[in-house]
Protein backbone atom coordinates (compact mmCIF):
# COMPACT_ATOMS: atom_id res chain seq x y z
CA UNK A 1 0.00 0.00 0.00
CA UNK A 2 1.32 3.46 -0.90
CA UNK A 3 1.33 6.53 1.32
CA UNK A 4 -1.48 8.21 -0.61
CA UNK A 5 -3.59 5.03 -0.49
CA UNK A 6 -3.07 4.60 3.26
CA UNK A 7 -3.97 8.23 3.93
CA UNK A 8 -7.14 8.02 1.82
CA UNK A 9 -8.23 4.83 3.56
CA UNK A 10 -7.49 6.27 6.99
CA UNK A 11 -9.39 9.50 6.34
CA UNK A 12 -12.39 7.44 5.25
CA UNK A 13 -12.28 5.27 8.37
CA UNK A 14 -11.84 8.26 10.69
CA UNK A 15 -14.84 9.98 9.16
CA UNK A 16 -16.89 6.82 9.59
CA UNK A 17 -15.89 6.85 13.28
CA UNK A 18 -17.17 10.44 13.55
CA UNK A 19 -13.63 11.81 13.80
CA UNK A 20 -14.12 13.87 10.66
CA UNK A 21 -13.19 17.31 12.06
CA UNK A 22 -9.48 16.60 11.82
CA UNK A 23 -9.39 13.40 9.79
CA UNK A 24 -6.89 14.65 7.18
CA UNK A 25 -4.57 16.15 9.82
CA UNK A 26 -4.79 13.06 12.01
CA UNK A 27 -3.89 10.78 9.11
CA UNK A 28 -0.88 12.92 8.25
CA UNK A 29 0.34 13.07 11.85
CA UNK A 30 -0.09 9.35 12.39
CA UNK A 31 1.89 8.69 9.23
CA UNK A 32 4.60 11.07 10.42
CA UNK A 33 4.70 9.32 13.81
CA UNK A 34 5.18 5.92 12.21
CA UNK A 35 7.54 6.83 9.37
CA UNK A 36 9.22 10.07 10.40
CA UNK A 37 8.09 11.70 7.15
CA UNK A 38 6.79 15.24 7.49
CA UNK A 39 4.03 16.78 5.37
CA UNK A 40 6.30 17.81 2.50
CA UNK A 41 8.04 14.44 2.41
CA UNK A 42 4.68 12.68 2.36
CA UNK A 43 3.57 14.76 -0.62
CA UNK A 44 6.79 14.18 -2.53
CA UNK A 45 6.80 10.44 -1.80
CA UNK A 46 3.05 9.97 -2.12
CA UNK A 47 3.50 6.84 -4.26
CA UNK A 48 6.08 5.29 -1.90
CA UNK A 49 5.12 1.76 -0.86
CA UNK A 50 4.96 1.39 2.90
CA UNK A 51 6.95 -1.49 4.41
CA UNK A 52 5.31 -4.29 6.37
CA UNK A 53 6.71 -2.89 9.61
CA UNK A 54 5.46 0.60 8.81
CA UNK A 55 2.01 -0.76 8.02
CA UNK A 56 2.01 -2.77 11.25
CA UNK A 57 2.91 0.32 13.28
CA UNK A 58 0.31 2.39 11.45
CA UNK A 59 -2.32 -0.26 12.06
CA UNK A 60 -1.79 -0.04 15.82
CA UNK A 61 -1.89 3.76 15.81
CA UNK A 62 -4.95 3.91 13.59
CA UNK A 63 -6.85 1.37 15.67
CA UNK A 64 -6.20 3.43 18.80
CA UNK A 65 -7.33 6.60 17.08
CA UNK A 66 -10.47 4.91 15.82
CA UNK A 67 -11.14 4.05 19.47
CA UNK A 68 -11.03 7.83 20.07
CA UNK A 69 -7.70 7.81 21.88
CA UNK A 70 -6.59 11.47 21.83
CA UNK A 71 -3.97 12.40 19.28
CA UNK A 72 -1.88 13.97 22.05
CA UNK A 73 -1.53 10.56 23.70
CA UNK A 74 -0.73 8.88 20.40
CA UNK A 75 1.89 11.48 19.52
CA UNK A 76 3.09 11.67 23.15
CA UNK A 77 3.11 15.47 22.93
CA UNK A 78 0.88 18.54 23.17
CA UNK A 79 1.79 22.15 22.48
CA UNK A 80 1.02 24.65 25.23
CA UNK A 81 1.91 28.34 25.14
CA UNK A 82 4.10 27.64 22.12
CA UNK A 83 6.11 24.85 23.73
CA UNK A 84 5.92 21.04 23.33
CA UNK A 85 4.94 19.18 26.51
CA UNK A 86 5.26 15.43 26.78
CA UNK A 87 1.96 13.84 27.81
CA UNK A 88 0.58 10.36 28.33
CA UNK A 89 -2.34 8.69 30.08
CA UNK A 90 -0.96 9.66 33.50
CA UNK A 91 -1.86 13.33 33.00
CA UNK A 92 -4.56 15.59 31.66
CA UNK A 93 -3.88 16.95 28.17
CA UNK A 94 -3.16 20.72 28.32
CA UNK A 95 -5.90 22.79 26.69
CA UNK A 96 -5.57 26.08 24.79
CA UNK A 97 -8.15 27.62 27.13
CA UNK A 98 -5.79 27.09 30.05
CA UNK A 99 -3.46 29.62 28.45
CA UNK A 100 -5.96 32.17 29.83
CA UNK A 101 -4.71 31.16 33.27
CA UNK A 102 -1.11 31.86 32.24
CA UNK A 103 -2.00 35.24 30.78
CA UNK A 104 -3.85 36.26 33.94
CA UNK A 105 -0.87 35.37 36.14
CA UNK A 106 1.57 37.17 33.85
CA UNK A 107 -0.55 40.32 33.80
CA UNK A 108 -0.66 40.32 37.60
CA UNK A 109 3.05 39.55 37.91
CA UNK A 110 4.00 42.46 35.70
CA UNK A 111 2.39 44.86 38.18
CA UNK A 112 4.44 43.54 41.11
CA UNK A 113 8.07 43.50 42.13
CA UNK A 114 9.75 40.13 41.77
CA UNK A 115 10.22 39.51 45.50
CA UNK A 116 6.51 39.87 46.26
CA UNK A 117 5.60 37.16 43.72
CA UNK A 118 7.73 34.44 45.25
CA UNK A 119 7.47 31.66 46.00
CA UNK A 120 4.99 30.37 43.40
CA UNK A 121 3.26 27.00 43.49
CA UNK A 122 1.30 25.21 40.77
CA UNK A 123 -1.23 22.97 42.52
CA UNK A 124 -2.58 19.95 40.59
CA UNK A 125 0.26 20.46 38.14
CA UNK A 126 -0.32 17.34 36.01
CA UNK A 127 2.07 17.57 33.07
CA UNK A 128 3.59 20.71 34.61
CA UNK A 129 2.37 22.85 31.72
CA UNK A 130 1.24 25.76 33.91
CA UNK A 131 4.10 25.84 36.40
CA UNK A 132 6.85 25.25 33.85
CA UNK A 133 5.42 27.89 31.51
CA UNK A 134 5.36 30.42 34.35
CA UNK A 135 8.92 29.49 35.31
CA UNK A 136 10.03 30.15 31.74
CA UNK A 137 7.99 33.32 31.19
CA UNK A 138 8.89 34.92 34.54
CA UNK A 139 12.37 33.41 34.92
CA UNK A 140 11.54 32.18 38.41
CA UNK A 141 11.39 28.90 40.27
CA UNK A 142 7.91 27.37 40.56
CA UNK A 143 7.01 24.46 42.82
CA UNK A 144 5.05 21.71 41.06
CA UNK A 145 2.53 19.96 43.29
CA UNK A 146 0.18 17.04 42.63
CA UNK A 147 -1.49 14.22 44.54
CA UNK A 148 -0.35 11.81 41.81
CA UNK A 149 3.26 10.67 41.86
CA UNK A 150 2.79 9.45 38.29
CA UNK A 151 1.86 12.99 37.22
CA UNK A 152 4.87 14.42 39.04
CA UNK A 153 7.14 12.10 37.07
CA UNK A 154 5.74 13.52 33.82
CA UNK A 155 6.06 17.09 35.12
CA UNK A 156 9.65 16.50 36.21
CA UNK A 157 10.56 15.11 32.79
CA UNK A 158 9.01 18.16 31.11
CA UNK A 159 10.87 20.53 33.43
CA UNK A 160 14.19 18.84 32.65
CA UNK A 161 13.50 19.00 28.92
CA UNK A 162 12.19 22.57 28.69
CA UNK A 163 14.13 24.24 31.49
CA UNK A 164 17.23 22.11 31.52
CA UNK A 165 16.77 21.34 35.21
CA UNK A 166 14.21 20.11 37.70
CA UNK A 167 11.77 22.24 39.66
CA UNK A 168 10.76 21.52 43.27
CA UNK A 169 8.22 18.68 43.36
CA UNK A 170 5.65 18.16 46.11
CA UNK A 171 3.33 15.17 46.37
CA UNK A 172 0.38 16.56 48.29
CA UNK A 173 -3.40 16.68 48.46
CA UNK A 174 -3.80 20.32 47.39
CA UNK A 175 -2.09 22.32 50.18
CA UNK A 176 -2.78 19.84 53.00
CA UNK A 177 0.88 19.64 54.01
CA UNK A 178 2.18 22.99 52.78
CA UNK A 179 5.23 24.11 54.76
CA UNK A 180 5.44 27.76 53.68
CA UNK A 181 3.47 30.71 52.38
CA UNK A 182 3.36 31.76 48.73
CA UNK A 183 3.16 34.91 46.68
CA UNK A 184 1.12 33.17 43.99
CA UNK A 185 -0.94 29.99 44.10
CA UNK A 186 -2.12 28.87 40.67
CA UNK A 187 -4.19 25.82 39.89
CA UNK A 188 -6.20 24.07 37.22
CA UNK A 189 -7.81 21.61 39.62
CA UNK A 190 -10.36 18.91 38.78
CA UNK A 191 -13.74 20.63 38.65
CA UNK A 192 -16.23 18.35 36.89
CA UNK A 193 -19.04 16.78 38.86
CA UNK A 194 -19.86 13.08 38.55
CA UNK A 195 -22.56 13.68 35.95
CA UNK A 196 -20.29 15.81 33.79
CA UNK A 197 -17.56 13.16 34.06
CA UNK A 198 -19.96 10.60 32.64
CA UNK A 199 -20.97 12.95 29.84
CA UNK A 200 -17.49 13.77 28.57
CA UNK A 201 -16.55 12.91 25.00
CA UNK A 202 -15.00 9.57 24.12
CA UNK A 203 -11.63 11.29 23.86
CA UNK A 204 -11.80 12.90 27.30
CA UNK A 205 -12.78 9.55 28.79
CA UNK A 206 -9.21 8.40 28.06
CA UNK A 207 -7.87 11.01 30.51
CA UNK A 208 -7.35 10.22 34.22
CA UNK A 209 -10.56 10.54 36.22
CA UNK A 210 -8.47 11.84 39.12
CA UNK A 211 -7.67 14.91 37.03
CA UNK A 212 -11.30 15.55 36.10
CA UNK A 213 -13.57 14.88 39.10
CA UNK A 214 -13.78 17.83 41.47
CA UNK A 215 -16.20 15.95 43.76
CA UNK A 216 -19.42 17.19 45.25
CA UNK A 217 -22.72 17.60 43.45
CA UNK A 218 -21.39 20.73 41.75
CA UNK A 219 -17.80 19.53 41.19
CA UNK A 220 -16.43 22.28 43.43
CA UNK A 221 -15.39 20.44 46.58
CA UNK A 222 -11.69 20.55 45.70
CA UNK A 223 -11.87 24.23 44.78
CA UNK A 224 -13.66 24.99 48.07
CA UNK A 225 -10.88 23.27 49.96
CA UNK A 226 -8.15 25.01 47.98
CA UNK A 227 -9.69 28.46 48.45
CA UNK A 228 -9.90 27.91 52.22
CA UNK A 229 -6.34 26.56 52.36
CA UNK A 230 -5.04 29.47 50.31
CA UNK A 231 -6.06 31.97 52.99
CA UNK A 232 -3.51 30.28 55.27
CA UNK A 233 -0.77 29.80 52.71
CA UNK A 234 -0.81 33.07 50.78
CA UNK A 235 1.35 36.00 51.79
CA UNK A 236 -0.39 39.27 52.49
CA UNK A 237 -1.18 40.64 49.05
CA UNK A 238 -0.66 37.24 47.45
CA UNK A 239 -2.95 36.05 44.68
CA UNK A 240 -4.87 32.86 43.98
CA UNK A 241 -5.59 31.92 40.34
CA UNK A 242 -8.08 29.15 39.52
CA UNK A 243 -9.39 27.62 36.34
CA UNK A 244 -12.98 26.36 36.44
CA UNK A 245 -15.93 25.61 34.19
CA UNK A 246 -17.80 28.59 32.78
CA UNK A 247 -20.91 27.37 34.63
CA UNK A 248 -19.07 27.68 37.94
CA UNK A 249 -17.16 30.94 37.59
CA UNK A 250 -19.60 33.20 39.44
CA UNK A 251 -19.87 30.68 42.27
CA UNK A 252 -16.08 30.43 42.54
CA UNK A 253 -15.80 34.22 42.52
CA UNK A 254 -18.30 34.35 45.40
CA UNK A 255 -16.13 31.88 47.33
CA UNK A 256 -13.13 34.18 47.00
CA UNK A 257 -15.12 37.18 48.16
CA UNK A 258 -16.43 35.19 51.16
CA UNK A 259 -12.81 34.41 52.11
CA UNK A 260 -11.80 38.07 52.05
CA UNK A 261 -10.12 38.09 48.67
CA UNK A 262 -10.14 41.46 46.99
CA UNK A 263 -9.94 42.52 43.34
CA UNK A 264 -11.79 39.32 42.43
CA UNK A 265 -11.81 38.99 38.65
CA UNK A 266 -13.28 36.56 36.12
CA UNK A 267 -11.28 36.11 32.91
CA UNK A 268 -12.73 34.72 29.69
CA UNK A 269 -11.16 32.07 27.50
CA UNK A 270 -10.64 32.01 23.73
CA UNK A 271 -14.32 31.20 23.18
CA UNK A 272 -15.45 34.12 25.32
CA UNK A 273 -16.52 31.84 28.18
CA UNK A 274 -15.74 32.51 31.84
CA UNK A 275 -12.71 30.34 32.57
CA UNK A 276 -10.37 31.82 35.21
CA UNK A 277 -11.19 33.33 38.58
CA UNK A 278 -8.57 35.09 40.65
CA UNK A 279 -8.23 37.42 43.56
CA UNK A 280 -5.78 39.02 45.98
CA UNK A 281 -5.84 38.05 49.63
CA UNK A 282 -5.19 41.02 51.88
CA UNK A 283 -6.26 39.69 55.25
CA UNK A 284 -3.82 36.95 56.19
CA UNK A 285 -1.98 35.94 59.33
CA UNK A 286 1.38 35.98 57.56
Amino acid sequence: MTIVQWKAETVRLLKQAKLDESADLDARLLLQKATGMDQIQQLIAHDHTLSEQELANLSVLRSQRLAHKPMAYLLKEKEFFGRPFAVDERVLIPRPDTETLIEAVLAFAHTKDRASLLPIIDVCTGSGAIGITLALELDVEVTLSDISNDALQVADSNARTLLGHSLPLVEDDLLAHAAQTYGIIVSNPPYLNATWCEQVSKEVSWEPRLALDGFGSDGLDLIRTLVAQSTRYLRNGGALFLECDYRQAKQVAAMLVAHQFGSVTIEQDLAGLDRVVWGVHTCTNN
